[in-house]
């Protein structure tokens, strides 16, 4: 300690302070400091000699974190940060902390600066009160606005459910899907309308009739009135078994061309279109008797494609006793292509054996079941050929120019014949030169 001086310990114990205080008070200038870090005995002894302001102002500078900051407020730390971050309250001082296992910034503010936040609290607390209020009168409107719109959207769909009730003059499938929705929406429906309760029209009319917002009691009354005429109605529908017998069309064809419910039509219904068929009915008829024309036309094809197959590889088998493979002009008979065109389908061993026959006549490809297709492949395999020719010629000519690099010799003297220019086969030429790279 050098003279005039003093330690930070005996300010301390002068003054009452632990360390961290001691420091506190020298950043804030509250105790005199010498340049080497020794304190100012004068200062020392007045600090001393009344230490009431001076604890006072220390008290003030002390740095508070935002929990510590709310508490001394009374206010919640969420409450504390927005009216900070509105104040735009200085930090004096961060520190990271690794807590919980993630990297966290804590920040200290000075207590005269936090105490100084009074004025924007209650600022904060009226705005936050207006804003609730604003928020209740538009929650009020927006309700009263809802309440009106949901009596409007009800309204209408009562009138519209009004106009699906059923009369003396409904189809019974329309009496039966109206009494099944109304169960649907009670919760309980009759057991013989069980059966029905999948239809889609059924919910349809269920979400109508749940948006007219009727009372359970109402609900109740409505399907009281048309339980009985919905099972009086069961004794006028056909099955569907009844209509596709009738009228000659799957049920599930016509639903959605008349009244029905799960594909059950009314007999009089029936009738009618059995006595009058209208014109999409005789369509549909065409439309089965054209399926059942080619579902026979595609039956027969099969069977003469089949007795074809069997009739080849009998020939086959037969062939096969006698030689092995088989002339241009018995696979260009066998598969009804012309000669040229059999001998330009050549596989690339240049034969036909009757393996490879028979296993054209299991898979059977495309490009033998028409002439038209058969050039394809024959224009398609000249193009592949023509391709390979020319990716083979490359890579030669780039195997001759690495022969002739690693040897030094000029390209023409390097034969197309040459081996792959392997690291091996580069290594032995270099140390005994072929032929054609020796100087004449």
């Amino acid at each position: 300690m050098t003279r005039g001086g003093i330690g930070a310990a005996r300010v301390g114990k002068a003054l009452g302070l632990v360390p961290r205080q001691v420091r506190l008070a020298a950043r804030t200038g509250l105790l005199a400091q010498h340049q080497d870090g020794t304190f100012d005995a004068d200062a020392v002894a007045r600090a001393a000699a009344d230490p009431g302001p001076f604890l006072t102002a220390l008290q003030r500078e002390e740095p508070l974190t935002a929990t510590e900051a709310a508490h001394r407020l009374g206010i919640s730390r969420e409450r504390f940060r927005r009216v900070a971050r509105a104040a735009g309250l200085a930090v004096v001082d961060r520190v990271r902390v690794s807590r919980y296992g993630r990297d966290l910034e804590v920040r200290y503010y000075r207590t005269a600066d936090v105490d100084t936040l009074h004025p924007h609290i209650a600022a904060d607390r009226e705005l936050r009160e207006a804003a609730r209020t604003v928020s209740r009168s538009l929650a009020a409107t927006k309700a009263a606005a809802t309440r009106a719109h949901n009596r409007e959207r009800a309204a209408n769909a009562r009138r519209y459910l009004a106009t699906l009730a059923p009369d003396r003059q409904t189809d019974p499938a329309d009496v039966i899907a109206f009494a099944c929705a109304l169960a649907r929406l009670h919760g309980t429906a009759p057991a013989r309308l069980r059966r029905f309760m999948a239809d889609p029209r059924v919910r349809d009319i269920a979400e109508i009739a749940d948006q007219c917002r009727y009372k359970p009691d109402e609900i109740a009354d409505l399907l009281t009135t048309s339980t009985p005429r919905a099972i009086a109605a069961l004794r006028a529908l056909a099955r569907p078994h009844r209509v596709w017998a009738t009228l000659g069309v799957p049920a599930e064809d016509i639903a959605h061309r008349v009244p029905s419910i799960d594909h059950h039509i009314s007999t009089d219904l029936l009738h009618e279109l059995a006595t009058d068929p209208p014109r999409w009915l005789l369509e549909l008829h065409a439309d089965r008797e054209l399926e059942h024309a080619s579902a026979a036309v595609t039956r027969w094809l099969d069977r003469e494609w089949h007795a074809q197959q069997r009739r080849a590889e009998a020939v086959c088998r037969a062939a096969e006793a006698v030689i092995d493979q088989l002339a241009d002009d018995a696979v260009a008979e066998l598969f009804a292509l012309p000669v040229e065109v059999v001998v330009e389908l050549r596989p690339r061993s240049n034969k036909w054996t009757t393996a490879y026959v028979e296993e054209l006549l299991h898979t059977r490809p495309l490009w033998l079941r028409s002439l038209a297709l058969a050039r394809a492949e024959i224009a398609r395999r000249a193009a592949a050929r023509t391709r390979r020719e020319t990716a083979r010629s490359q890579r030669r000519l780039n195997w001759r120019r690495t022969w002739a690099r690693a040897l030094s010799v000029p390209l023409d003297t390097v034969p197309d014949t040459v081996e792959r220019p392997t690291p091996a086969a580069l290594h032995t030429a270099q140390t005994d030169p072929p032929p054609w790279a020796r100087p004449h």
